[in-house]
């Protein structure tokens, strides 16, 4: 017998692949060997189809890049994920009978199936990726049936908790979804090349839907009550089937958008998406006056096998958008004292970051006024320098009593909103470049947008224009979202050179004037205006009327929205 050496399996792997894309030159057809003949000019792909294999394999290239980046830094932030889910199989029926002292032939006594476990999909607070889903979800299994009448335990339903802000998607094309226990088991015999008759066919759904008691099969398959129960349980899942078809069409796919975390005192664990399968029935159901003694039991049912498209969709009032290394960072540390990344290159930000602004009864906000927004690595020096010195080494200094922080009660809190600090867009975003599709994913549900432009820039209207352009190119009507223009890094406006102060002045009237004139163009809204509001992120300047600005467009959004949904009810 010939063994297989490392040279064989070498020389396989390295062997050039054929033009047909296989590294045999043969197909095998059942048991015989066909050789493939010279490839037809008739079977060469079209130029259409060369050029949609080509669009499609370009963005598997640029999505497979954005994840590059984004998990660069060691994050595990993950937006969309495909999840097979499986709920529970029903419990078997049990085929037992009484046994007792002095009742040698006792009644039946087998229990019913447990029925399978359901699996459930909640939104809760407190989460904000989706790493923590698996991709595969296999709910329990109900127990089978026991003598004495003992029936199955329920399999425990499975909750699949995501963050808020999932959209929930049933995907039933065949390349997406799990195949069904029919077309798996008819793949099984295809690959063994078996083929059934339909005798073979009735006996194999047979050996799948009944239990028989020992050494009785074959007894029980030619008895005339046994055929007539193997009927009647067949018409009732056909019966069954019909109606879960029918309620399919009539629903359609499965859609869920969980924009709110699940309400503690609700009575369900969640959004049911698989239900688990009946529980088989014990031979005690099949007792009659004609059969005292049924010695078979059905077996459980399958339950739904589904399969989920998850979609996070960052769920923030304000979203923050521009080009690279615009100072959306340092504005979002600046607003909400949150530990963003914060560095002077490009696509500093590759996962959305939040943080919540608050404003309160006596018109103080959380912004710290004076204080210079210093590159992330700097402060990770300086600490690290502090602790080499032992500065740290009798505890942390306290802060002198003039520079304390104002303490706030919550209860005198009037405004709290969320900021998104989301990657940098480039030029041809919309074609999935950079971080393309999931940049604008991140902002797709905020109801205001704010552009963020570097007023240092050559010519900062043409990135305005750049942005703006995208966002339509995603969405149509989406850059209508917009309220404001931010000249970052407007510190210039206050040098000691009249001459950069003179630049700077006209970049921004430029600005000013530009922003108006596509505001003008559309798409907008009627009786809106896109305000251009100079500012530094960096040394906090400014920054009190951008918070009074934005807290003044979100109040109306939410009122519009609260509005919407009245009209709606």
């Amino acid at each position: 017998m010939h063994r297989i050496g490392r040279l064989d399996i070498l020389e396989t792997l390295i062997r050039p692949k054929s033009v047909y894309g296989c590294r045999s030159k043969t197909r095998l057809s059942g048991t015989n060997t066909e050789p493939l003949g010279p490839r037809r000019a008739d079977l060469l792909p079209s130029l259409d189809e060369q050029k949609s294999e080509e669009n499609t394999h370009m963005r598997y290239v640029a999505a497979r890049q954005a994840e590059m980046k984004r998990r660069q830094d060691g994050t595990s932030f993950v937006d969309q994920l495909i999840v097979h889910i499986k709920a529970g199989k029903g419990g078997d029926g049990c085929v037992a009978f009484n046994r007792e002292k002095y009742v040698p032939y006792g009644p039946p006594s087998g229990g019913n199936g447990g029925r399978g476990g359901d699996v459930y999909i909640q939104a809760v607070h407190g989460l904000s990726s989706l790493g923590g889903v698996a991709n595969r979800i296999r709910a329990e299994d109900g127990s089978h049936g026991r003598g004495a009448w003992r029936h199955g335990s329920d399999g425990k339903p499975t909750i699949i908790r995501v963050p808020v802000g999932t959209v929930v998607r049933e995907l039933r094309d065949p390349k997406h979804r799990m195949p069904t226990p029919e077309e798996v088991e008819v793949q099984r015999l295809r690959d063994l090349g078996i083929e059934e008759s339909e005798q073979q066919k009735a006996e194999r759904e047979r050996d799948q839907k009944w239990v028989h008691y020992p050494t009785w099969e074959e007894s029980n398959i030619k008895r005339n009550d046994f055929r007539a129960a193997d009927a009647a349980i067949k018409r009732e899942e056909m019966t069954q089937k019909r109606l879960k078809a029918a309620e399919k069409k009539r629903i359609g796919s499965l859609v869920f958008d969980l924009d709110e975390p699940h309400p503690p005192t609700s009575s369900e664990p969640g959004a049911l998406v698989a239900r688990g399968g009946l529980g088989g029935f014990g031979n005690p159901f099949f007792l009659s006056t004609e059969t005292r003694s049924p010695k078979w039991a059905t077996r459980g049912n399958l339950g739904d096998w589904v399969t989920l498209r998850l979609e996070l969709k960052i769920l923030a009032d304000v979203g923050l958008v521009g080009l690279p290394n615009a100072g959306k960072s340092t504005l979002l540390r600046a607003l909400t004292n949150s530990k963003t990344e914060v560095a002077s290159y490009a696509f500093t930000t590759l996962n959305p970051q939040i943080g919540t602004v608050r404003v309160w009864q006596d018109g103080t906000t959380s912004i710290k006024e004076g204080r210079v927004i210093e590159e992330s690595q700097i402060e990770r020096d300086r600490e690290h320098d502090a602790l080499l010195k032992g500065t740290y080494a009798f505890g942390r200094p306290s802060k002198p009593q003039g520079d304390a922080p104002v303490l706030h009660d919550r209860a005198h809190e009037t405004l709290r909103f969320k900021i998104a600090d989301n990657p940098g867009l480039i030029g041809g975003a919309a074609e999935n470049r950079g971080l393309g599709h999931f940049f604008l994913k991140s902002v797709e549900r905020a109801p205001v947008l704010v552009y963020v432009v570097d007023l240092s820039a050559p010519e900062p209207w043409k990135d305005l224009q750049t942005v703006r352009d995208e966002l339509e190119a995603y969405q149509p009507g989406l850059s209508a979202k917009a309220r404001m223009v931010l000249a970052n890094k407007a510190d210039a406006l206050q040098s000691d050179t009249e001459a950069e102060v003179e630049e700077s002045r006209a970049k921004l009237a430029k600005l000013k004037e530009e922003a108006i004139s596509m505001w003008n163009k559309g798409p907008n809204v009627e009786g809106r205006s896109l305000e251009v509001v100079a500012a530094s992120a960096k040394y906090t300047q400014n920054l009190a009327k951008v918070v009074k600005l934005l807290g003044a467009y979100v109040k109306e959004a939410r009122a519009a929205e609260v509005a919407g949904v009245g009209s709606r009810g």
